[in-house]
């Protein structure tokens, strides 16, 4: 364990130095991506969606905020063993923590979105104490994002135009996802969200930031269920390919 966890950590901190080497702004480009999107959606929607929803600027910079932590996750996921052909050629790694060490140089640069987030809920008077259980959702966003991130890291070397794929589908994901927009109870986008992981990600997120609310247990057990099933179901695909990934490289 001792040994795996210093090479996930020098491997993590590898990638994230080189991502913001000689960069003048460094982690906080990645900052400027969601916050640009904000600005845009604010200004768009912000008198016709978002009028009737209380803290409108709070529910959409939390939904920014998530679903960024998610999409650029597993964007990267998807060449984070392929890219280090090298490296799975010449050591016996396991190939699960390269995929690892990238969703924790996601979650590094997420830490810096949140800080900024939680600065904007505090200006608004947003944040409560109902704010100490979101470690619980992000443990599970963590979980479910890195089980996606195993399947697509994996699929990579049998499809390889899932990168397009999967650029398609993220978006098509994102309308689907109320982000910038409350559904209607009742409505056929309410039925549709039942399905959607990151719609009880979004939506639990801001309840216990942005509403002040405890998270209502349901909702928190079936997007557990979501995140464990979906971490599993990456495992066992995983583990079936990853041991012909030399093969395929």
């Amino acid at each position: 364990m001792h040994k795996n966890f210093d090479f996930i950590f020098e491997l993590t901190k590898a990638r994230f130095k080189l991502r913001n080497e000689g960069s003048f702004l460094g982690v906080f480009w990645y900052l400027l991506g969601p916050l640009l999107t904000f600005i845009i959606l604010l200004l768009v929607f912000s008198a016709r969606l978002g009028s009737n929803i209380e803290h409108y600027s709070s529910y959409l910079l939390t939904g920014v905020v998530v679903w960024n932590f998610f999409s650029a996750a597993t964007s990267q996921s998807l060449n984070a063993v392929m890219g280090e052909a090298t490296l799975i050629k010449s050591l016996p790694v396991n190939k699960r923590h390269i995929v690892l060490s990238v969703v924790l140089d996601v979650f590094f640069s997420h830490i810096f979105e949140l800080l900024l987030l939680s600065v904007f809920l505090i200006y608004n008077g947003s944040l409560s104490v109902t704010a100490l259980f979101f470690p619980i959702l992000l443990a599970f966003q963590f979980i479910f994002t890195f089980g996606v991130g195993l399947m697509l890291s994996s699929l990579h070397f049998i499809f390889r135009d899932l990168g397009q794929v999967w650029s398609v589908l993220m978006r098509a994901w994102w309308f689907a996802t109320p982000i910038f927009y409350m559904l209607h109870p009742g409505g056929p986008g309410e039925k549709v969200s039942m399905f959607n992981p990151m719609f009880y990600s979004i939506e639990l997120s801001r309840d216990v930031l942005v509403y002040s609310r405890v998270p209502d247990l349901l909702l928190l057990g079936i997007f557990a269920c979501f995140a464990l099933v979906v971490y599993g179901v990456g495992s066992v695909i995983f583990n079936r390919i990853s041991p012909k990934f030399a093969e395929y490289v």
